[in-house]
């Protein structure tokens, strides 16, 4: 093992770090490097905690070494896409810069209530020289917590004796499920339904108050990182050269403010309407990673509680945020499909039993765009075993789509190019059959992904919180059903190629083998469904290499049977028919255990970390 020379490099960027005031952003201002030091948040203090390191340092070394750490970079200063906005529109992208590094403590915060604490004790390490404190805080930067997942499903726990938490840090650490259940039933019985409404909301932490528990709104708790991300969205918006854009960060810098709903809806609303605007900012508000609150459709007597007083059940969303600049060119490209959303929807299956909220062609209420990537923070920056390379927000259970706003689609033109480009011929050789190879194509799997974010907007919007834990796993199925299914319609249409269609499938199933039974996401789960499906209906078999050779009629076929199955399932509202479902196609099959074997062998590749490097100079104030 070639341990020296990898830690000469980590040392040499240590010493670089404290050596040159300029290497690190002195993140912002004073104020926001004590608040970030103390972990100062509204609401009861956490509990010191003493931490003891969870790797080795050779351990250390091993895992951010080349071969299974990697990097994706984001937009430089050089790039032609910063180079050609306009001096206002660069101005403003500084505050949108800082905005997003306030936030990003927040979803921090959020995810674990130790991870400051571990943050701070890490910086303290760095400081006094200590390698194991440098490595460790790297893997920390790269997932954004202490705890995080690599790329073969498995637990990276950067600190002994912790492990995940089911309400994350949006509930009391030590809030056992039925715990949580009996509170409220006592809180319901007692005819504190308001508060068991604001517990059950998508945007409060919960703390105990005596034998019961209380809610804190998001502007309250984290009033102070909120208010200065506010205050950078207002300076933007006075500078910025498309006043539509100005337009929606006033909004959302009002809905940072106050504990109002409303202003977020009208900010969700505004933003889904952006189009060609030079900058984008966005601020994602989403429910994967909370497992407590839906565990309440679990309680029979608690649901009928619930149900008596007619109070609503929302996961409670995680805080991610985007910076980047418009490219015209890639979203032009998606503007040819967007004018096929009304004959997509057309072909949903079960329609007639739903509301669409893409009608007409002239009407169809979905915006969306093709960025280059300044910034990602929160939830958005944290690689665990994966990032994020579009979204389509917001998310039926927002006031925005529910009193009938539109969505938005937003693709993130570095990071997919990064993860496009690992080890693409390595992966064909060990996966796929040798006749096959010739249809994988990077940009194919683009494709693939503006039809699975389009796909979100389709289908049944209402009443899917009663799917409680299941709710995400069968959203993330059925898009990635429905996309093979409108690959294939638009094919028929003429927009598609058939060789065209077998890229999009050819790349799909090469580039998703999963490393290892993974069951910490709704994505995760939803690909190894999907890779059974298509492996006991011969969609997919194995050669005597053990390679793919994929029968892409039966693939079609297949996403049919699924798509149909998923819409079928949320018409029902019936989160055991979800679990049922889940429960049947959710193992990990000898088809599966084999290619990821041979995917590991080709693929060592286990964290990564984003570098932004155009972010990074505009908060040193360098450009």
């Amino acid at each position: 093992m070639k341990v020296v020379p990898v830690s000469n490099i980590l040392r040499n960027e240590y010493v670089s770090s404290v050596n040159n005031k300029k290497a690190r952003p002195s993140v912002l201002d004073n104020s926001y490097s004590k608040s970030l030091s103390q972990v100062i948040f509204s609401g009861n203090a956490i509990q010191k905690t003493e931490f003891e390191y969870g790797y080795t340092e050779e351990q250390l070394l091993d895992r951010l070494s080349p071969a299974k750490y990697s990097t994706y970079t984001l937009l430089s200063a050089e790039s032609d896409a910063y180079k050609n906005l306009s001096v206002d529109d660069k101005k403003a992208l500084m505050h949108l810069v800082k905005a997003s590094e306030y936030l990003d403590p927040v979803f921090k915060r959020l995810d674990n209530p130790h991870n400051l604490e571990f943050e701070k004790f890490l910086s303290k390490g760095v400081m006094r020289g200590d390698l194991q404190a440098v490595l460790t805080k790297k893997l920390y930067d790269g997932q954004r917590g202490l705890i995080g997942k690599a790329t073969d499903g498995s637990d990276v726990v950067l600190a002994k004796n912790f492990k995940g938490l089911q309400g994350n840090g949006f509930y009391p650490e030590d809030l056992s499920e039925e715990e949580f259940h009996k509170i409220l039933i006592k809180m319901l019985n007692e005819g504190k339904n308001e508060e068991v409404k604001s517990i059950l909301n998508q945007r409060s932490v919960v703390e105990r108050e005596g034998d019961e528990l209380k809610a804190i709104d998001y502007t309250e708790f984290f009033k102070k990182e909120f208010t200065k991300a506010a205050d950078e969205l207002e300076k933007a918006a006075k500078i910025s050269s498309n006043e539509d854009f100005n337009e929606y960060l006033r909004l959302q810098a009002a809905a940072l403010r106050k504990n109002d709903p409303h202003l977020d809806e009208a900010a969700d609303k505004k933003w889904a309407k952006l189009q060609y605007t030079p900058l984008e900012f966005t601020l994602g508000r989403e429910c994967y990673s909370d497992k407590m609150t839906p565990t309440v459709y679990k309680n029979k007597e608690l649901l009928g509680l619930l149900k008596k007083n007619n109070i609503p059940v929302y996961a409670k969303d995680d805080i991610g945020v985007r910076v980047g600049i418009v490219d015209k060119k890639g979203t032009d490209y998606l503007l040819q499909i967007k004018k096929f959303l009304p004959f997509m929807a057309e072909k949903m299956p079960l329609n007639h039993l739903y509301e669409q909220n893409v009608l007409q062609p002239d009407k169809a209420n979905q915006s969306m765009v093709d960025a280059h990537i300044v910034a990602v923070t929160g939830g958005n920056g944290a690689y665990r075993g994966g990032v994020s390379i579009a979204s389509n927000l917001p998310n039926s259970d927002k006031l925005a789509v529910q009193n009938g706003g539109g969505f938005r689609n937003v693709y993130n033109i570095e990071i997919r190019e990064s993860k496009y480009s690992e080890n693409a011929s390595n992966k064909l050789n060990a996966l796929l059959n040798p006749y096959q190879q010739k249809y994988y194509k990077r940009d194919a799997l683009h494709d693939f992904t503006i039809l699975h974010e389009n796909l979100h907007s389709l289908g049944p919007k209402k009443g899917l919180e009663s799917l409680g834990t299941t709710k995400n796993i069968i959203e993330e199925f059925k898009a990635d059903a429905g996309a093979i299914v409108m690959l294939d319609e638009l094919r028929k249409k003429g927009f598609y190629t058939p060789q065209k269609e077998k890229e999009v499938i050819t790349s799909l199933l090469t580039a998703y083998i999963p490393k290892g039974p993974d069951s910490s996401s709704a994505h995760k789960i939803r690909n190894i469904m999907q890779y059974n499906y298509y492996f006991e209906r011969d969609a997919i078999r194995l050669d005597q290499e053990g390679r793919m050779k994929i029968n892409y009629q039966e693939v079609v076929r297949c996403a049919r049977e699924m798509l149909y199955d998923s819409i079928d399932i949320q018409l029902m509202q019936d989160e055991k028919a979800a679990k049922d479902y889940i429960d049947r196609f959710y193992y990990w099959s000898d088809e599966l255990d084999l290619l990821s074997g041979k995917l590991k062998a080709v693929d060592t590749r286990l964290n990564a970390q984003i570098k932004a490097p155009l972010a990074e100079q505009l908060l040193r104030g360098e450009i």
